[in-house]
């Protein structure tokens, strides 16, 4: 009676330890041989078309995975010189574009000034033909790279880069009207005047002192309201102004054009 009361206790405790997880190193080995495994997956990369300008030319297409500009020039057999500049750098990642241009020697960045320009502007209230500086411009800044290029088989500097660091500011300059009445003056033979005169050229110049179309002297020039010489003044202002000293003499042309002041009635 009491071995059948221990073994009975003995079988107790075996299904007690296999309820409660017990088991052998075997059946640890089988659950993981079942057991499914996470398998590291590498992520394939996907072609994407490059194109290749050399120079500014079409040089290639391709599709590539390639992860640098430098291993796509390296599967084109497109070779670098030392001073060629590549866009996107050689170590970046390719872009749908690559720019390669050659250059036979180091770039060089220079410091240059843009020139204001001048802007003129239409004003009524000025006197005829005058000029009034109305703001002031100021020059302007940009950074240069220049370099010696290969063209038609030549060595020639060029430009390859440029940046603007400061725009100029425009110089504005006030016109009065360029025209006036001179009243009868206006209706004098002026251009027969002019070609007796210089032959019709505004720019002419006498050594002796005499300028323009009308031949005027310095002093003369000044006192109808001209400035600078005669000769670098607009036609239609020497004109104007020559009216404006036949009236400032009362007509007395002689004194002004005593060889071909007649001309004026022909």
């Amino acid at each position: 009676m009491r071995r059948s009361l221990l073994v009975t206790g003995l079988t107790v405790l075996a299904i007690t330890a296999s309820a409660c997880g017990g088991s052998k190193p075997s059946d640890k080995k089988d659950a993981a041989a079942v057991a499914p495994r996470d398998a590291a997956v590498s992520p394939t990369a996907t072609p994407h078309k490059v194109v290749v300008f050399v120079d500014r030319k079409k040089r290639a297409e391709t599709m590539t995975t390639a992860a640098t500009v430098g291993e796509v020039l390296a599967q084109l057999k497109i070779q670098l010189g030392k001073f060629d500049l590549v866009t996107p750098a050689a170590g970046e990642a390719p872009a749908a574009t690559i720019k390669v241009l050659r250059l036979l020697s180091k770039p060089k960045t220079e410091k240059v000034t843009i020139p204001a320009p001048t802007v003129e502007k239409k004003d009524g209230k000025l006197p005829p033909f005058t000029r009034k500086v109305t703001r002031e411009g100021r020059s302007g800044l940009k950074m240069v790279t220049t370099a010696y290029v290969p063209r038609h088989g030549k060595k020639v500097k060029a430009v390859i880069d440029q940046e603007i660091k400061r725009k100029p500011v425009s110089r504005i300059v006030a016109l009065g009207p360029q025209g006036a009445g001179t009243g009868s003056a206006a209706r004098l033979n002026w251009a027969a005047l002019a070609k007796c005169e210089s032959g019709g050229n505004p720019g002419a110049v006498n050594p002796a002192g005499y300028y323009g179309l009308y031949q005027f002297n310095r002093q003369s020039w000044a006192t109808v309201g001209g400035s600078g010489l005669p000769s670098q003044a607009s036609a239609a202002e020497q004109t104007y102004r020559a009216q404006l000293l036949y009236n400032r003499v009362n007509g007395r042309w002689q004194g002004q054009w005593p060889n071909c002041g007649h001309f004026l009635f022909s």
